[in-house]
Protein backbone atom coordinates (compact mmCIF):
# COMPACT_ATOMS: atom_id res chain seq x y z
CA UNK A 1 0.00 0.00 0.00
CA UNK A 2 1.56 3.06 -1.07
CA UNK A 3 1.06 6.18 1.77
CA UNK A 4 1.30 9.94 0.84
CA UNK A 5 4.98 11.35 1.25
CA UNK A 6 5.30 13.38 4.19
CA UNK A 7 7.61 16.07 5.34
CA UNK A 8 8.99 17.44 8.55
CA UNK A 9 11.24 20.44 9.59
CA UNK A 10 13.54 19.10 11.91
CA UNK A 11 16.39 20.94 13.95
CA UNK A 12 19.43 19.50 14.99
CA UNK A 13 22.16 20.76 16.78
CA UNK A 14 24.16 21.99 13.35
CA UNK A 15 21.00 22.61 11.08
CA UNK A 16 17.30 22.76 10.40
CA UNK A 17 16.59 19.82 8.20
CA UNK A 18 14.12 18.90 6.09
CA UNK A 19 13.03 14.51 6.48
CA UNK A 20 10.74 13.60 3.50
CA UNK A 21 9.11 10.11 4.57
CA UNK A 22 8.46 8.32 1.18
CA UNK A 23 5.20 7.22 0.97
CA UNK A 24 6.48 4.24 -1.47
CA UNK A 25 8.41 2.74 0.87
CA UNK A 26 7.98 0.53 4.13
CA UNK A 27 9.20 1.17 7.55
CA UNK A 28 11.70 -1.01 7.22
CA UNK A 29 13.30 -0.20 3.71
CA UNK A 30 16.76 1.61 3.79
CA UNK A 31 15.74 4.72 2.03
CA UNK A 32 12.22 5.09 3.81
CA UNK A 33 13.57 8.56 4.09
CA UNK A 34 15.41 11.89 2.74
CA UNK A 35 17.09 14.52 4.43
CA UNK A 36 17.22 17.77 2.84
CA UNK A 37 18.36 21.51 3.16
CA UNK A 38 15.82 23.62 4.84
CA UNK A 39 15.61 25.85 1.76
CA UNK A 40 13.01 28.16 1.58
CA UNK A 41 10.85 25.97 -1.39
CA UNK A 42 11.98 22.79 0.80
CA UNK A 43 10.02 24.52 3.86
CA UNK A 44 7.14 25.58 1.85
CA UNK A 45 4.13 24.28 3.35
CA UNK A 46 5.49 23.15 6.83
CA UNK A 47 4.19 24.24 9.58
CA UNK A 48 6.27 23.89 12.61
CA UNK A 49 9.77 22.92 13.69
CA UNK A 50 10.67 20.04 15.24
CA UNK A 51 13.51 19.15 17.69
CA UNK A 52 15.09 16.56 16.62
CA UNK A 53 15.06 14.38 20.35
CA UNK A 54 11.06 14.89 19.34
CA UNK A 55 11.31 13.40 16.39
CA UNK A 56 12.08 10.20 17.59
CA UNK A 57 9.06 8.86 18.71
CA UNK A 58 7.58 9.99 15.87
CA UNK A 59 10.13 8.79 13.63
CA UNK A 60 9.16 4.95 15.50
CA UNK A 61 5.05 6.00 14.97
CA UNK A 62 6.35 6.43 11.42
CA UNK A 63 7.79 3.20 10.87
CA UNK A 64 5.62 1.13 12.45
CA UNK A 65 2.62 3.17 10.70
CA UNK A 66 4.26 2.07 7.48
CA UNK A 67 4.74 -1.57 8.41
CA UNK A 68 7.78 -4.83 7.95
CA UNK A 69 6.59 -4.48 4.07
CA UNK A 70 7.31 -8.17 2.90
CA UNK A 71 9.09 -8.80 6.31
CA UNK A 72 7.74 -12.13 8.32
CA UNK A 73 9.04 -12.03 12.01
CA UNK A 74 7.73 -12.19 14.99
CA UNK A 75 6.28 -9.67 17.02
CA UNK A 76 9.50 -9.05 19.69
CA UNK A 77 11.72 -8.92 16.78
CA UNK A 78 9.42 -6.69 15.15
CA UNK A 79 9.35 -4.07 17.67
CA UNK A 80 13.35 -4.34 17.90
CA UNK A 81 13.48 -3.72 14.48
CA UNK A 82 10.86 -0.72 14.49
CA UNK A 83 13.66 0.22 17.24
CA UNK A 84 16.67 0.13 15.25
CA UNK A 85 14.93 1.30 12.10
CA UNK A 86 14.05 4.69 13.90
CA UNK A 87 17.56 5.32 16.11
CA UNK A 88 19.41 5.01 12.45
CA UNK A 89 17.02 6.87 10.97
CA UNK A 90 17.65 9.39 13.40
CA UNK A 91 21.73 9.27 13.07
CA UNK A 92 21.30 10.04 9.16
CA UNK A 93 19.55 12.63 10.22
CA UNK A 94 21.91 14.03 12.27
CA UNK A 95 24.70 13.27 10.13
CA UNK A 96 22.76 14.54 6.69
CA UNK A 97 22.96 18.02 9.24
CA UNK A 98 26.07 18.11 10.11
CA UNK A 99 27.41 17.63 6.37
CA UNK A 100 24.87 20.43 5.32
CA UNK A 101 26.05 22.65 7.46
CA UNK A 102 29.61 22.15 6.69
CA UNK A 103 28.80 22.84 3.42
CA UNK A 104 29.27 27.19 1.88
Amino acid sequence: MTRATERYLVVTEHARVVVVVRGDRSGLDADLIEVRPATPDEVEGIAMETPLRAFASKMVDLVVARGPGELEVSDTMLTMLVKEKAAEDLKRIERAARVLSEQP
